[in-house]
């Protein structure tokens, strides 16, 4: 009787692990020129013009509840402080600023976009995002919080953006980039430390072609 025997490379028996293969060894990080002295560690306060900023002329909220604050009174007391300001953190154009004065919920001509309530902090309680809408597609980002019952804005930028998205307690801005089929991505997250939202990530991403924005210039 002829009896036939067959090998099968790489088998195992039933409910033995199979082995994927050789993977590539790890390897530590490599410094370059060591010899080189490095930079100085900066010395004295970091980041002084981006800080929480308690909103002027704004009363308090004892309830700790952000939905009874006027997001458009919010945005007109800023105004009002700051009114000729047309860089920085409350820079707005002056067409912009004018429209402001005699924004509300219903005026159709209100530079102010619906405002969104989210959780950005980790409390537990809502905060306030606003946008204004301002001259060459440019937008003003802003995000509050209450802290003992003052209002206070823990952000304030200024993005040209194609989309903005909240992802957990992230804030994403999609930038549209000088390279076709790119685009800059953006992630602001809250930060327990300095108690404001800090730019975590800045990166460029490469999207889908229907989904690329023309390019419209450089931030602000």
């Amino acid at each position: 009787m002829l009896v036939l025997t067959v090998t099968v490379a790489g088998c195992s028996t039933a409910g033995e692990p199979l082995s994927a293969g050789t993977t590539a060894p790890v390897a530590a990080p490599s410094l370059l020129w060591p010899e080189r002295t490095p930079a100085p560690t900066p010395t004295g306060e970091q980041h002084d013009d981006v800080t929480a900023t308690r909103v002027p002329g704004i009363a308090a909220v004892p309830s700790g509840d952000i939905r009874k604050v006027d997001a458009y009174a919010v945005v007109k007391a800023e105004v009002a402080a700051h009114r000729h300001d047309v860089t920085g953190a409350d820079g707005l154009d002056e067409a912009t600023a004018a429209k402001i004065t005699s924004c509300s919920e219903t005026e159709r001509n209100c530079p102010i976009r619906t405002p969104v309530l989210r959780d950005l902090t980790g409390d537990g309680h809502d905060d306030l995002i606003v946008g204004i809408e301002m001259d060459d597609h440019l937008l003003g980002l802003r995000c509050y919080t209450l802290v003992k019952g003052e209002l206070t804005r823990i952000m304030a930028t200024v993005v040209r953006p194609s989309s903005i998205e909240v992802a957990g307690r992230d804030v994403i801005v999609w930038e549209p980039s000088d390279t076709p089929h790119y685009a800059v991505r953006s992630v602001y997250s809250w930060d327990s430390h300095r108690h404001y939202m800090e730019l975590k990530s800045d990166e460029i991403r490469r999207v889908e072609p229907t989904a690329t924005p023309s390019p419209t210039g450089s931030r602000r």
